[in-house]
């Protein structure tokens, strides 16, 4: 039936992970249709307001423009003007704009703003959907500049958004017909949905706004996502779930005040390791009070827990090389939190002169390693700062992907060798530590944690006797798939 909530679902509050049991509980194949919203739903905020920053930040709006912006939005907000109108307004704007540069402008906004305002709740979703085979659709009243970066990075194909008008290349300033709002967008979709030979009885529309109401009523897996009051107010009434979640959203004065503590109470503690140090001649000593300290400091401040199984893998074997898959800035203070002691660092030799690795290299074992030009013998020159950290107890820690993977849908990128051979060469196990949900609190390029709670598995150490220098790579793929193995199938916490 339309706009009800199915038989064994939860009225009101429901979570991600009860909504990925019954996707998979249910019908599959491409019949079954899923249209996300996309401001709001799809990503934390508006898109309209990172382009309007843009245009702001290349000086394309006088006194005059943010003014009547500023009058527009008010009376938006005082339900005086209609979503259409306003719409109307901001496009005008865009007059005699060339399309190519507002394509590529989109691309760079992705690149740099709206690719962390994803959420990962709603990637989680997406891919549900996906393994059961359904047909996945984007329908926004934002125009296509705004949306379609973001649907290839989904790998989203459908996208229903507002059209502006183009001729020879260069806007208008108009809007065209049908508008995706309201009864607009209800329209298009009702029309997605035939066009697929479809039923809305068997469609999933996932949105957050009050003008939504008339298409959830219409569909028969309706999920209002953070939804507006009067959509709150009409989801309890008719029994529908609501999902919230706020793992992206704005940078609120408490977020920033809890990151900054816990990130600068490295100085103290920095300054105390560098006392006990100079006290007891042991470097290694003062890093393991300080490190330890500073990732608890950082994540107590943040409100950031860690669910963890196999701990006991972190200390069976030392020294070891912990790999760990990197997706945000802060992941490596979950893998510092567990490791904890008797670690040292390996960063390449020009950042020597960063400042902050000065400063840390005071206190943690480092070794700046030289690029390797490719023979045996420089390779174990670079190697020889490393065995000799690793002679003295000392364990490294590595992402081997070697960057932050930027697709949210991909769960492990492609693994570098050099962590691989650097075990090999020095003898000493591999201990891969999984860690699941990172983008929960803090996106890619994030500067700030939000609480939440980080699943990590910690897997028996890879012992590398044995492997030759031919075989590693393929050790360095096997490894890779027990990565890829654990996040599909998780193992139950320790605590």
């Amino acid at each position: 039936m339309a706009g009800t909530a199915r038989s064994g679902s939860r009225h009101g509050p429901v979570s991600v992970a009860d909504l990925v049991k019954r996707i998979e509980a249910g019908p599959q194949g491409p019949k079954n249709i899923v249209v996300f919203d996309f401001d709001g739903t799809l990503i934390a905020g508006y898109s309209a307001g990172a382009f309007f920053q843009a245009h702001l930040r290349k000086g394309d709006y006088n006194a005059f423009d943010l003014a009547e912006a500023g009058v527009a939005i008010w009376q938006s907000v005082a339900k005086a003007i209609e979503m259409q109108d306003l719409l109307n307004k901001a496009i005008a704007k865009w007059k005699g704009k060339k399309e190519a540069e507002l394509v590529a402008l989109g691309e760079k906004i992705f690149d740099k703003t709206l690719s962390d305002k994803v959420y990962p709740e709603m990637v989680t979703l997406l891919l549900a959907h996906r393994r059961a085979g359904h047909t996945i659709a984007i329908a926004s009243s934002a125009t296509r500049f705004q949306v379609e970066p973001t649907a290839r990075f989904l790998g989203i194909e459908h996208v229903m958004t507002s059209t502006v008008e183009v001729k020879r290349g260069v806007l208008t300033g108009k809007m065209l017909e049908p508008q995706m709002w309201g009864k607009g967008k209800a329209d298009a979709v009702k029309a997605f949905v035939k066009a697929h030979k479809a039923k809305l009885a068997d469609t999933w529309f996932y949105a957050d706004g009050d003008e939504e109401i008339g298409l959830m009523k219409a569909v028969g897996h309706p999920v209002p996502t953070n939804p507006g009051k009067e959509l709150e107010a009409t989801a309890r009434a008719e029994g529908w779930d609501i999902l919230r979640h706020s793992s992206r959203g704005s940078t609120t004065p408490e977020l920033l005040t809890r990151t900054a503590t816990g990130l600068m109470s490295l100085f103290p503690l920095l300054y105390t390791g560098i006392g006990v140090g100079l006290l007891t001649r042991n470097k290694r000593n003062a890093a393991n009070l300080t490190l330890p300290l500073w990732a608890d400091s950082v994540m107590l401040a943040s409100g950031v827990k860690l669910r963890v199984s196999g701990r006991e893998h972190l200390t069976s074997h030392r020294p070891a090389v912990f790999l760990f898959n990197h997706r945000n800035n802060f992941d490596a203070f979950f893998v510092g939190a567990l490791v904890r002691t008797d670690l040292a660092w390996v960063g390449k030799a020009e950042l020597k002169k960063n400042p902050i690795s000065a400063m840390l290299s005071r206190l943690v074992p480092v070794a700046f390693v030289e690029r390797s030009g490719g023979s045996p013998e420089e390779a174990a020159k670079a190697l020889e700062p490393v065995a000799k950290m690793v002679r003295e107890g000392c364990s490294i820690m590595i992402a081997p992907e070697g960057t932050r993977v930027r697709d949210m849908t991909v769960d492990v990128g492609p693994f570098k060798k050099g962590a691989f051979h650097m075990a090999r060469s020095l003898g000493i196990p591999l201990v891969p530590i999984v860690i699941r949900n990172a983008l929960d609190v803090a996106g890619r390029d994030a500067v700030m944690l939000r609480s939440g709670t980080v699943d990590i598995a910690v897997l028996p150490p890879v012992h590398t006797k044995g492997w030759t220098e031919k075989n590693t790579g393929q050790k360095a793929e096997e490894v890779r798939q027990m990565f890829i193995d654990t996040l599909e199938n998780w193992p139950d916490a320790d605590d």
